[in-house]
């Protein structure tokens, strides 16, 4: 842990400044030493008891491989026993230096509770901060090769997505506590580069970043594993499962994440993380026919596998990669970025198609025949339901008359297509239908996408 890493991001003890805190004697009376004092303070560099889910504890950081500098939680007693082997400070009464370090009056205490504020200057006094900041300095230096790799090979030569993703981390970096809606989607074959994009990400964000495998590591669960995090890169998942599928959007959205850990009360932190998942399947998320909550990408396959392209991308990662994508993170321009709203690429339109079933299905079907429903320019409503029910049961749906007279008439509002005639009179109920371009351009309409993608 960095030395003054507790005093970076965190309010000190908080006094009135007309009430000069006295370090030099301890509340019993024991007098301290100069050398006594200086112990303590390099304690408080490394050390802050902190009131939070109804208990004083003591947090500490720790070096993790993987992460960078992360937090740990220990009783009073636990950290006093840290010091038995340590020699005892106090003039007259020689005392565990963990004990005399709780009793002092200069010690780093904040009994406010504790938070998870990006913007550290948003943090209340006396109140903990679990932001760590980035665990790599800015250096400005040559993006060209990480950024090509998401243009040409993340997003497969789209400049439009591509200045979202950028966007999207940019954001990320400058303004960390506004969460966005939007989650990243990467969908292909193994060995694109999915992970690659990701790495120079994570090690720049060190403690606020977690990779995982499959969804139900975060669905399942959304606790401390997932808190104080501002990007979560989830791999090899699946979310067409709909109580999945609405667990993650639920999560995308989510504004506050529960802290938990073991003997301490739960505590509810504000939510900033972002989401990036990776899929080798061909289908990924059950896309409702109005989704606009994911940005999805298909990375292009012509780098998969080339290991000279990708030893060099590597390369630039492993010297300095992380420092010079956080400069130029810091240094781009997102005033025109809207977090709430990304462009609607082909992939999310594959989904989509994928994913319409029972009437919408029925229909996608009939309108994409060079000859919707036989040519037929009048069709009536008994024969559009009968048709309905007579392909539900060709696809093992089961679906009575009345809920296919109520589906169809429904479908055919939505298409801003007019019932005509009446139940009790001649053929009964009928609809004219438009020409096939029309019904086309009025189907894409109602699934919000563009018409050239379902033209044939």
């Amino acid at each position: 842990m960095k030395q003054t890493a507790m005093y970076e991001n965190n309010a000190q003890t908080e006094e009135p400044e007309d009430d000069p805190i006295d370090e030099s004697t301890l509340p019993d009376g024991t007098p301290l030493s100069d050398s006594d004092i200086e112990i303590l303070k390099d304690l408080n560099k490394k050390y802050a008891q902190v009131s939070f889910a109804g208990k004083n504890i003591i947090v500490s950081g720790k070096e993790c491989p993987i992460q960078g500098e992360v937090y740990t939680f220990e009783s009073p007693s636990d950290f006093k026993g840290k010091f038995w082997h340590k020699h005892y400070i106090g003039i007259g009464r020689q005392k565990n230096q963990g004990s005399v370090w709780l009793q002092w009056p200069g010690k780093n205490y904040l009994p406010n509770g504790a938070g998870f504020y990006p913007d550290p200057k948003k943090c209340p006094k006396g109140v903990f901060n679990f932001y760590r900041g980035f665990r790599v300095k800015p250096i400005e230096g040559d993006c060209t090769l990480y950024l090509d790799h998401l243009l040409k090979v993340i997003c497969d030569g789209d400049e439009v997505s591509f200045n979202y993703l950028i966007g999207f981390l940019a954001h990320m970096v400058q303004q960390p506590d506004i969460k966005p809606s939007v989650a990243i989607v990467l969908k292909s074959v193994e060995g694109t580069g999915k992970g690659t994009m990701v790495s120079p990400v994570l090690k720049m964000l060190g403690s606020h970043g977690i990779q995982t495998n499959g969804a139900y590591a975060i669905a399942g669960r959304f606790n401390s594993s997932m808190a104080n995090k501002l990007l979560a890169f989830c791999d090899e998942v699946e979310m067409i499962d709909k109580y999945l599928s609405d667990r993650i959007k639920a999560l995308i959205s989510e504004t506050t994440v529960n802290l938990e850990r073991k003997g301490l009360e739960i505590e509810p932190l504000p939510n900033y993380c972002r989401f990036v998942f990776a899929s080798n399947h061909t289908r990924v998320i059950n896309a409702g026919i109005r989704e606009r909550r994911y940005l999805v990408l298909e990375p292009s396959a012509d780098k998969a596998q080339n290991s000279d392209y990708f030893e060099k991308l590597w390369e630039w990662v492993n010297n300095g990669g992380s420092s010079k994508l956080l400069h130029y993170l810091m240094n781009v321009d997102i005033s025109d970025f809207n977090p709430y709203k990304c462009p609607q690429t082909k992939a999310l339109i594959a989904e989509k198609l994928d994913n319409l079933g029972g009437i919408n299905r029925y229909f996608y079907n009939e309108i994409m025949l060079p000859e919707p429903f036989a040519g037929r320019a009048r069709i009536n409503a008994h024969e559009l339901v009968e048709d309905f029910i007579k392909r539900s049961k060709e696809d093992d749906l089961k679906v009575n008359i009345a809920s296919a007279r109520s589906l169809t008439g429904k479908m055919m509002a939505k298409l801003n297509i007019e019932v005509r005639g009446r139940s009790d009179r001649g053929q009964g109920k009928y609809y004219d239908l438009p020409i096939r371009s029309e019904l086309v351009q009025q189907f894409a309409d109602f699934l919000d996408i563009p018409v050239k993608e379902l033209e044939l």
